[in-house]
């Protein structure tokens, strides 16, 4: 008999392609029935040319950046999926390229070509192909994105996977998930706003940076997608980018996942690691867990959450490698005078097999569990590192040593208890062991009335009895000591003289602002200043003022001025500034209305001192005070001499215009 003719395997193929068209034929009717027409990467038309993201219908609601302008930029972009009405070796690529191409050009491989915006092919046998895209804009311009060893029957099956554990985790940078909307009523949530993703556009959300968050997914639909930067491309158009939430994709097709999930290495509790049923850890254990996700199980259900991180679902694989942290106690901070002794006991995880110290001073060691003696105060900071093979894990405790000095104890001396108004005081701290902070307290109406310099100078005004308070420290504490009623100030000594002598090697000088004041009343009369001499008329009222501190010579006889020498005065006539500068010589036969404000102040050195008031002694021994007498003038026989240098003092006048003040320390 002779052999049938192949026919029927024959028909059977022709049968297979002729239903291939027509289905195809169906979803492009259906496409256009529906109105479902987006730009690019649209999978309802899988034979037309794309017109570019600008000719997708959307909401009102749809951002502008569905219509990309002129200038953006060309970047290519697929990805692939198992097509459902196909054979395993036949795959749906989708485009996500960028900046509205308007030709493709896919090599699959194989040795076979397309030139549809996303095609569906079939290989003739299992294997490894790289496929590469070329999209090309309108302007001529063109890029190219290759995929190696895409086909999905030689990706590993995965594991299923669960991992719960009370420590944190995060959703690596670049994880996405792309997938096909194919729901009229569909919306992401992008920053607080719910995006409408048209029918029959392909989206993808891709996380930019770690983060931490959740995400659902239920019979190959997106639940939620929660992470705090997420960009959404909706047909390649980047749309919305911001913290994302939950989804409303009531159904989608070529749902596909690419995540890389890590909990990170800290010791922590391990509730469960299971995979494909079987537990591999559990307990207290500080591996570093890294989870990859590369599905397209349309069926698939997957949970993940960052913290606690806990993963339920399918995994491409999962690591689990085992690492060591650093630890030790003590873990607060040891404080104690110096020198103080500290052990300090390793509590690494890991086991780890080496280990290194530095304790802050300087001093190093090598030991697992090291004891230390801090022979200097201060605050230090230790730093432990561990090692196990190529691992290595290093921790600081910033100041957690405080090794202090013996306790400060405020103490305070004075130069002057006791003394008339208005008397200065010299403070000077005494307090020991090292105080760098000083706060004193003077009491009432003092000058200041607190300080904080180690020893300050305090004039008191008023008469009465002062409370002094001082409490030092330093950075390892403070001390405080109060005397009450310390400082006794009493009324000055207030005698009215018509005499007063004064005989001492001390250096002194009239005061700025000292004065003389008289009437001319008899001529002539001359004086020199700043190198001129000026004529004195008869009735005419002088005024000689001191514009600084300064030494000189006055000689008054018989109700004249025979002598004035000072090199800095004022000159002033009738009220008039006529003249300033140095005056060389003066000389007024008579004068009347005499004034003087003029104060006389002796440095307190230490040097012989006659000073007598009235014919009475002040002072008639070696002395240190310092003296002022105000007012000076002439006395009842009308003469007043002073001679002041830097070795002599000479005085014999008279303070009768007014009372005036010795003050003597």
């Amino acid at each position: 008999m002779p052999k049938m003719p192949r026919i029927p395997k024959i028909r059977k193929k022709a049968l297979i392609q002729i239903g291939g068209i027509v289905l195809i034929l169906i979803v492009i009717a259906a496409g256009f029935f529906l109105h479902l027409l987006p730009g690019p990467s649209a999978l309802a038309h899988l034979l037309d040319k794309k017109t570019g993201a600008a000719t997708v219908a959307v909401s009102d609601d749809l951002p502008s950046l569905l219509s990309p302008g002129m200038n953006l930029p060309l970047i290519a972009g697929f990805t692939s999926a198992p097509e459902e009405q196909y054979t395993p070796l036949t795959l749906r690529f989708l485009d996500l390229s960028r900046g509205v191409p308007v030709q493709w050009a896919w090599d699959f491989g194989d040795g076979t070509e397309s030139s549809l915006p996303d095609p569906i092919h079939t290989y003739t046998s299992a294997g490894l192909y790289n496929v590469s895209l070329t999209v090309t804009r309108s302007d001529g311009s063109g890029r190219t994105v290759t995929h190696t060893d895409v086909l999905d029957t030689l990706k590993p099956a995965g594991h299923t996977v669960l991992v719960d554990t009370l420590r944190e985790g995060v959703l690596e940078k670049g994880s996405e998930v792309t997938f096909l909307s194919m729901a009229p009523d569909a919306s992401v949530a992008i920053g607080g706003k719910q995006y409408p993703v048209p029918n029959g556009s392909v989206v993808r959300l891709r996380t930019g940076t770690p983060g931490t968050g959740s995400m659902n997914i239920r019979g190959g639909r997106l639940v939620s997608f929660a992470f705090p930067d997420v960009t959404l491309f909706i047909n390649g158009t980047q749309v919305a980018e911001g913290t994302s939430g939950d989804c409303i994709l009531p159904s989608t097709r070529y749902f596909q996942t690419n995540l890389t999930f890590t909990v990170r290495p800290t010791k922590g509790e391990m509730r469960q690691v299971s995979i494909d049923g079987s537990v591999v850890r559990a307990g207290a254990e500080n591996s570093l867990i890294r989870i990859t996700h590369r599905s397209d199980d349309r069926n698939g259900d997957l949970t993940l959450v960052t913290n606690p991180a806990y993963f339920e679902g399918l995994a491409t694989t999962i690591d689990l490698t085992a690492t060591v942290i650093a630890g030790f106690n003590p873990e607060t901070v040891v404080n104690g005078e110096a020198p103080l002794d500290v052990t300090f006991i390793d509590t690494s995880a890991g086991s780890p097999a080496a280990w290194h110290w530095d304790f802050g001073d300087g001093a190093t060691s090598d030991l697992q569990n090291p004891s230390h003696t801090y022979a200097i105060p201060g605050s230090y900071s230790v730093t432990q590192t561990v090692r196990l093979g190529d691992q290595a894990d290093t921790i600081t405790r910033k100041n957690i040593i405080v090794a202090s000095p013996p306790r400060v104890m405020a103490n305070f001396t004075a130069s002057t208890l006791r003394g008339p108004a208005p008397l200065t005081v010299h403070f000077s701290d005494t307090s020991i062991n090292a105080p760098t902070i000083w706060v004193w307290t003077f009491g009432p109406n003092s000058t200041p009335l607190n300080s904080s310099v180690k020893d300050p100078v305090v004039t008191y005004p008023d008469p009465g009895t002062y409370t002094v308070s001082l409490t030092s420290g330093n950075i390892y504490g403070s001390s405080d000591l109060i005397r009450p009623q310390y400082i006794t100030v009493i009324n000055p000594f207030r005698i009215p003289t018509e005499t007063v002598l004064v005989k001492t090697g001390k250096r002194g000088y009239i005061e700025k602002d000292s004065v003389i004041e008289f009437t001319v009343q008899d001529v002539p009369a001359t004086i020199s200043i700043n190198g001129g001499s000026r004529d004195l008329p008869k009735g005419t009222v002088i005024r000689l003022e001191a514009v600084s501190d300064q030494q000189g010579e006055i000689y008054m006889e018989k109700g004249g001025i025979l002598k004035f020498s000072f090199p800095d005065m004022a000159l002033y006539e009738n009220g008039d500034l006529v003249a300033e500068g140095s005056v060389d010589s003066i000389y007024i036969p008579y004068l009347s209305d005499f004034r003087t404000s003029l104060s006389y102040y002796l440095v307190p050195n230490s040097a012989y001192t006659l000073v007598t008031e009235n014919g009475y002694d002040v002072l008639g021994d070696l002395d240190h005070a310092w003296i002022r007498i105000e007012n000076l003038g002439m006395n009842n026989a009308g003469s007043l001499r002073l001679t002041s240098t830097d070795n002599v003092t000479y005085i014999d006048g008279a303070a009768n215009q007014t009372v005036h003040d010795w003050v003597i320390k």
